[in-house]
């Protein structure tokens, strides 16, 4: 089949116990690992402006 037909949501057979509660698990902790991405990002961006702004200090003084 083409991809477009395919449903944008992950298909979850309910007579399979198994697949549905990994589906479910992963439903529940994806959310979580993209905030810790996005947080882990945040900090990397923050670290890096003060470390340029501090070295922009350092050679202003000079």
């Amino acid at each position: 089949m083409y991809p477009w037909y395919y449903p944008l949501y992950p298909y979850i057979p309910v007579y399979d116990p198994l697949t549905l509660m990994t589906t479910m698990t992963y439903w529940a902790i994806w959310p979580y690992y993209y905030i810790l991405l996005f947080e882990m990002y945040k900090t990397m961006i923050e670290t890096w402006r003060k470390t340029l702004e501090s070295l922009a200090k350092t050679l202003e003084s000079k």
